[in-house]
């Protein structure tokens, strides 16, 4: 049976690619997916708290971006809210990656078949997470990304972005994507111009 290409709903399971993108000052490049973008409430939280995003980059991404994005609702996350409202500091701890894991439990029960979520990413802990595991990801770091959208054409200046990118790390990010494919489905999150 010949492989369908489907379009993807874009995941950002933990805070990197936004916080990486912001101080950059690219997070315009979010508006390259088609696909609708999806995080997880406590990731959410994470990006758009004061101590992460201080000049407020963020908060002006999610207010243009907000009808392209979709925050899923957690226990962990309903948990976490709760108890700031109860005037509780929770420690945040790893809740993010708890968060996703539980997010990623409702997708093996009840996705589509022909759903395929890309993992947007930056710390190759991700692979080891539940989401990443599921058979039909994609997983796609933030270098591979734009990478692909230089190759493609789509960004200009893809390599100065990555580079502006490692200079702020102590390690470079390498490239790296897996293709989510099973029997019936491959996963393709470009869409090529037409000529």
């Amino acid at each position: 049976m010949a492989r369908r290409i489907v379009d993807v709903a874009v995941i950002i399971p933990d805070a990197s690619p936004v916080l990486t993108l912001a101080r950059v000052g690219r997070l315009d490049l979010f508006e390259t997916f088609v696909a609708p973008i999806q995080i997880v409430d406590q990731v959410y939280y994470e990006i758009s708290k004061a101590a992460n995003d201080p000049d407020g980059k963020v908060a002006a991404w999610l207010a243009h971006r907000g009808d392209a994005i979709t925050v899923i609702e957690t226990m962990v996350g309903l948990g976490f809210r709760t108890r700031l409202m109860r005037g509780e500091v929770p420690k945040g701890g790893n809740l993010g990656e708890i968060a996703v894991d539980e997010y990623a439990t409702q997708l093996a029960r009840a996705a589509s078949r022909t759903f395929v979520p890309l993992v947007l990413f930056e710390d190759p802990d991700v692979l080891e997470t539940r989401i990443a595991r599921l058979p039909r990801v994609h997983l796609l770091n933030t270098a591979a990304w734009i990478r692909a959208l230089a190759l493609e054409g789509v960004i200009p200046d893809g390599l100065a972005i990555l580079a502006a990118i490692n200079a702020q790390r102590s390690s470079p990010m390498l490239p790296m994507e897996r293709v989510g494919r099973t029997r019936h489905v491959q996963s393709n999150w470009i869409r090529r111009p037409l000529t």
